[in-house]
């Protein structure tokens, strides 16, 4: 779609999939101007419906080769859109002020044990089938925030929907997720403040997958059960420790709210 090239905007989107259009709508209640890229017709129809300038992706796949000015950026990308999608979109970020990353906790091992952001290895991610590693560093760590988020919950993604009909395997093993509305605080805080670096995303405060699952309303939670949480447990402390402050920092808690709307 055609755009006016005088004009800067707040901010660029690359990925408006359910965290990135989330984000666009909440650039719109704050009065900031953006655009968003997407692939399908009615995602972009859907975009420019609340006030986001749509960029359409290529029959490709591919990103666009020229885009919109923008002072930030937000790459919230899946890594299943490949590599060469993921190198524009760090060539695009080096025309913006600061860049924001959506990245995720699985550059972690999947060994039992207290994980900082030092403790990132080369991996192949079981969900996406890329090194997830690999792909943030193609981006400039002094004008980029990365942000390691856990499994991600909230409107549209209601967590007693995650399991369908599987049993909960790794009943006490503690749960790394967020809520949508601490990535989207997270992507303020650090883009306001410039921090440069990675940033682990995760609901602070120590839960059992067993907990968190039973305050979603998709299993019960036995009445003499030892839930206390051990196992692979990813740590915020470094975002805490520059100054953010979760909305929601318990998950069960969270995850109990959301059920007494959508039980």
């Amino acid at each position: 779609m055609a755009h006016d090239v005088n004009k800067i905007y707040d901010w660029g989107i690359l990925g408006c999939g359910w965290l990135g259009s989330a984000w666009g709508n909440h650039c719109q209640k704050s009065a900031k101007t953006a655009w968003g890229s997407a692939r399908r017709p009615e995602a972009l129809a859907d975009l420019k419906a609340v006030g986001i300038n749509p960029i359409a992706f290529d029959s490709k796949g591919q990103l666009p080769l020229a885009w919109p000015p923008c002072r930030r950026l937000l790459v919230a990308l899946p890594p299943s859109a490949g590599t060469d999608a993921f190198k524009l979109a760090a060539e695009m970020s080096k025309a913006s002020k600061w860049t924001v990353l959506i990245s995720s906790s699985s550059v972690y091992p999947e060994e039992d044990g207290l994980y900082n952001e030092g403790d990132a290895v080369r991996r192949i991610s079981p969900h996406s089938g890329a090194c997830i590693l690999d792909l943030e560093t193609l981006f400039d760590s002094q004008n980029t925030t990365i942000l390691r988020a856990g499994g991600l919950f909230g409107p549209g993604r209601h967590p007693g929907g995650f399991l369908g009909n599987r049993p909960l395997s790794k009943p006490i093993d503690p749960v790394n997720v967020v809520h949508l509305d601490d990535v989207l605080g997270a992507i303020e805080y650090t883009s306001h403040n410039m921090l440069p670096g990675a940033f682990n995303l995760v609901a602070p405060e120590l839960i059992s997958r067993l907990e968190f699952y039973s305050a979603a309303g998709a299993i019960s939670l036995p009445k003499q059960s030892n839930t206390r949480a051990q196992g692979r447990r990813v740590l915020s402390d470094r975002i805490i420790k520059h100054g953010y402050r979760f909305l929601y920092p318990n998950a069960a808690r969270a995850a109990s709210e959301m059920a007494k709307f959508n039980p």
